[in-house]
């Protein structure tokens, strides 16, 4: 699917619903997202920065070129990705900054100064234990940052039916309140929250949409159905209540 999700624009091997504008591809959209959440989490020179479901580690190469980090660290349980992180991370020269692993870190590694997660926090389940294991990962002032989906009211039984289907655990979709005082709960303060709804959800669908014209005959294979099934479901749940937001918090200065 990735493959096809890239084809006719530049090549990478990111795999996110993009922040989109207007007609954009796929991977400058993809990079766009990673970006923002990168602004959100403070990124700076000299930081030592854990990515949480980093798949095939653009988001890491972007991080060190465009923020000047230090070292970067990427997990994910997916060995495939694991591997093409590799290749992409020797491939760009920056093996000594950039590096993956099929484990988090354990208990005992130095503190980070930023965890990220770029489009796959609503997977982490549950949502809490998450939170709080991200805060036990920071150093005294260090910043959280993700984007994931929100309701903005009771979500219907079809909406949760949907999520399911598209893998999403549904007892973890809650309002943006209640996400916040998550985070709070978690031991985290300067919660912030920007809403990416249309930019997100809205521009994946409609990319998907172009993308579906472009590829002819190529979007009748099976390796497209999760893009094309994801589109056609983003319409009837944003109806439903369904939203998108960028979260970030700090775990308090010593």
């Amino acid at each position: 699917m990735k493959a096809l999700l890239h084809h006719g624009g530049p090549a990478g091997h990111w795999g996110n619903l993009g922040l989109w504008s207007s007609d954009d591809r796929y991977a400058p959209a993809c990079a766009a997202l990673a970006r923002v959440v990168g602004q959100a989490a403070g990124l700076g020179p000299g930081q030592r920065v854990l990515s949480v479901a980093c798949g095939a580690g653009d988001e890491l190469l972007l991080w060190v070129q465009a923020f000047g980090v230090q070292q970067a660290l990427g997990w994910d349980r997916d060995a495939q990705a694991l591997q093409q992180a590799r290749q992409v991370i020797a491939a760009a020269g920056l093996a000594g900054r950039c590096s993956v692993q099929a484990q988090p870190p354990g208990p005992a590694d130095e503190a980070f100064d930023a965890v990220l997660c770029v489009d796959a926090a609503y997977h982490l389940s549950p949502r809490t234990a998450w939170l709080a294991d991200a805060q036990g990962r920071l150093r005294p002032g260090g910043r959280l940052a993700f984007t994931d989906l929100v309701l903005d009211r009771d979500a219907s039984l079809p909406l949760r039916a949907a999520a399911r289907l598209c893998g999403v655990p549904a007892d973890d979709l809650v309002d943006v309140e209640q996400r916040l005082q998550q985070l709070r709960t978690a031991g985290f303060d300067d919660v912030q929250v920007q809403r990416l709804d249309a930019a997100v959800l809205d521009g994946f669908a409609a990319f998907v949409r172009r993308q579906s014209r472009q590829l002819g005959l190529q979007a009748l294979q099976p390796a497209w159905w999760p893009a094309a099934i994801t589109a056609a479901l983003i319409g009837p749940c944003r109806a439903a209540g369904l939203g998108y937001a960028l979260f970030s918090a700090r775990r308090p200065p010593a």
